[in-house]
């Protein structure tokens, strides 16, 4: 490539001066000129070829990105304006729908989840401190991970992963019980389904 570029300057400047001999040391120097410009863009182009990113990876980090920011935003939200007495009061409500619909479920099954919701309800009060701060500081990280995987950057992932390790503390703070399992094993399912699909992308990340 560096002869062929340097070949077809040297025929145009032969053609410019008439078929006369230029001075060697200019035409040097413009053919050295000639191809760094040449040169760099096509590191240029290989740069932009090896950072390459693929349509999947670019659908999965737009989906993080609303995802997340939508969650912190929420978080944030929350945490402003978060009254421990209005969501006494909230429960309090919610526990009578539920005694009123297990009134008519002639299984019985509502009548078992109802004293699980009692505690779920109490233990998220107690700790709502903690739990916020995991969620701002967890989707906020999320959203560092996924903005550096769409930069094509390995460590984004790594991030992205410590986020949704980060989300599932707050499980060590509740008693385990239904309500607890389908409010955070629809979370943890969809969770390990984003990190093996990221994973997959892996090998295009530097």
């Amino acid at each position: 490539m560096e002869g062929k570029i340097q070949y077809n300057f040297y025929i145009c400047l032969v053609k410019k001066t008439k078929g006369k001999k230029p001075n060697t040391p200019f035409v040097s120097t413009l053919l050295e000129i000639n191809f760094m410009e040449n040169q760099h863009f096509l590191d240029q182009d290989s740069l932009l070829i090896e950072k390459e990113r693929p349509t999947f990876l670019t659908v999965l980090c737009i989906i993080t990105f609303v995802v997340s920011g939508i969650f912190f935003l929420s978080s944030v939200y929350s945490a402003l304006t978060y009254d421990k007495e209005a969501q006494l009061v909230a429960n309090e409500q919610g526990i009578e729908q539920l005694y009123t619909m297990a009134a008519e479920d002639e299984t019985g099954t509502m009548s078992q989840v109802i004293p699980a919701m009692e505690v779920f309800n109490d233990e998220n009060i107690e700790n709502a401190t903690i739990i916020l701060t995991i969620n701002i500081l967890s989707s906020l990280l999320s959203l560092l991970g996924a903005i550096m995987m769409y930069q094509m950057k390995k460590i984004g992932f790594h991030l992205y992963l410590g986020s949704k390790v980060m989300s599932q503390v707050p499980l060590l703070l509740f008693t385990l019980s239904l309500p607890v399992f389908i409010t955070y094993g629809l979370f943890l399912f969809f969770t390990i389904a984003f990190v093996i699909m990221y994973s997959r992308n892996l090998k295009y990340l530097k």
